[in-house]
């Protein structure tokens, strides 16, 4: 049975953790239009849209990012942004959370894959409505050079870290970070250093990823084995979650929404409860938070079984942040494990 004040007890300990976000970081740029002010274009006869402000975000590994530091971890980065003022702003974001970016690698090679979000409003009026998102991505392959230095970079800072954390964004292969390259790579590493957890969140692509521990989601479990969405019943999932394991040769979590998480080790599977929370609930960002306090809790010495607790208390804390990617902190967490499973 799990044991809530052992878990509270070790996430308070003193020790700061010195974690890598390793992966796709991403800039999310929210463009605030204001529809009072939308003009003709002399030129083309189509609206033109005045964009009054604007805010800024680091997203995806950089979502992860800001979860570490606000639960009182180190955070280094490393990814890659292209030489472009999207790549000046999403450095700007981490160095602005606290984040140590020396070691993430700026490249005229690739875009800094960004999001843009236009927001159309008008004063003292309803919330804002998004508008159809823009997004700037990269789509050949990530060159040699940049893999072994992301590579080179990781290498230079294992020996002083806690743990790795590995966001695998997009679904195009080998046309961002995560390579097939690189991802043979990470595995190497995760053999060599065997004391460091790394674990991988991927996409598309979750079950490429060996000798480090991997989370993924019901859907994207059956679609690793050809399955419709959907499909598996609540006694399948333990059954592919011990095939998921054996074929990544580490232990793996299934996330099932607010139901909690299945952890399975290849051969013995235990189902983490998750908490039933009030709405409204805004989801953006909850795996984010789930691995972000899943991985700060292995650091502590947990169990997997008990960080996994800490991930659903994490993520629960996060979806009743509205409107916004949210954080939460160990004092937020501990204080809501006095009420799991329930509150």
């Amino acid at each position: 049975m799990l044991d809530v004040l052992h878990i509270s007890e070790a996430l308070t300990t003193v020790k700061k953790p010195q974690i890598v976000v390793f992966g796709d970081f991403c800039l999310d740029k929210y463009l605030y239009i204001d529809a009072s002010r939308d003009e003709p274009s002399l030129e083309t006869g189509k609206i033109a849209f005045q964009i009054t402000h604007q805010k800024l975000y680091a997203g995806a590994a950089g979502t992860v990012t800001n979860n570490l530091l606000a639960l009182g971890a180190k955070v280094v980065c490393v990814g890659l942004v292209g030489e472009d003022g999207e790549g000046t702003d999403l450095l700007r974001c981490l160095k602005k959370a606290g984040a140590d970016t020396s070691y993430m690698v700026v490249t005229s090679d690739r875009n800094t894959c960004t999001y843009m979000k236009p927001m159309h409003y008008r004063p003292n009026s309803l919330p804002s409505e998004e508008g159809n998102r823009l997004d700037i991505r990269n789509f050949t392959p990530t060159p040699r050079n940049l893999e072994e230095k992301l590579l080179e970079n990781l290498s230079t800072v294992l020996p002083n870290v806690d743990a790795v954390v590995i966001c695998d964004q997009f679904i195009e292969a080998d046309c961002s970070v995560i390579t097939s390259f690189v991802r043979q790579s990470l595995a190497k590493m995760a053999k060599k250093y065997p004391a460091i957890p790394f674990l991988a969140d991927s996409r598309g692509f979750i079950d490429q990823f060996s000798d480090m521990l991997v989370k993924c989601n019901d859907k994207e479990l059956a679609s690793i084995f050809n399955l419709s969405p959907n499909t598996l019943t609540e006694a399948e999932i333990p059954i592919y979650a011990q095939k998921l394991s054996q074929r990544t040769m580490k232990p793996v979590f299934i996330t099932l929404g607010p139901q909690g998480v299945l952890f399975s080790d290849g051969q013995d599977s235990e189902f983490i409860r998750g908490y039933t929370v009030p709405g409204p609930l805004d989801i953006c960002g909850a795996g984010d938070a789930w691995n972000a306090g899943t991985l700060f809790a292995l650091t502590k010495r947990l169990d997997f079984v008990s960080a996994a607790l800490v991930g659903n208390t994490a993520s629960s804390l996060v979806i009743q942040q509205l409107g916004i990617t949210g954080t939460t902190s160990v004092d937020a967490i501990t204080e809501r494990l006095t009420k799991w499973p329930n509150i």
